[in-house]
């Protein structure tokens, strides 16, 4: 029926630019096999975050001793609102990985949990060890800072 009005019946009809009621036609025939597509099947998430569970304790512990020494130092009244507020955002970021986790299929053992060898990376292999030192850095600064705080906080009141 709108094949007329699709398809170029000649050669120097392919050249010209389509008419309004071609496009409209082209429009109705593509909406017309929507309904006609194969769905994609749905499957879990299936991402390896390779991370083994001893340096996500490890994170979870700095980001506490953060919020500790933080409430230790500065608790008390509104302070204390925004320190509880900062710890459900880091239960929200822990535990959204760990539901995303779950979905998915078992995790593979981490190849940091492998000890004889280098670990391949973008800069060249490393040793375990350098690893989660890239990993914990910024954890281990933030406990400190929490850490810091506290004592500064100590020695000037």
């Amino acid at each position: 029926m709108f094949e007329s009005l699709v398809a170029p019946t000649t050669p120097s009809q392919a050249l010209l630019p389509n008419t309004p009621a071609q496009e409209r036609a082209k429009n109705v025939l593509i909406e017309a096999n929507d309904n006609a597509a194969i769905p994609i099947p749905q499957t879990a998430e299936s991402r390896l975050f390779e991370i083994p569970a001893g340096a996500w304790m490890t994170m979870v512990g700095c980001y506490a001793v953060f919020l500790i020494a933080l409430f230790g130092a500065i608790g008390g009244g509104r302070a204390t609102f925004v320190i509880v507020v900062s710890g459900l955002y880091v239960a929200m970021f822990f535990g959204t990985v760990r539901v995303l986790l779950r979905q998915g299929p078992a995790q593979p053992p981490s190849p940091l949990s492998r000890t004889s060898r280098a670990l391949p990376t973008l800069y060249g292999p490393l040793s375990r060890g350098e690893v989660y030192g890239q990993m914990l850095v910024v954890p281990a600064a933030i406990a400190l800072f929490g850490i810091a705080v506290l004592i500064l906080h100590t020695c000037l009141t």
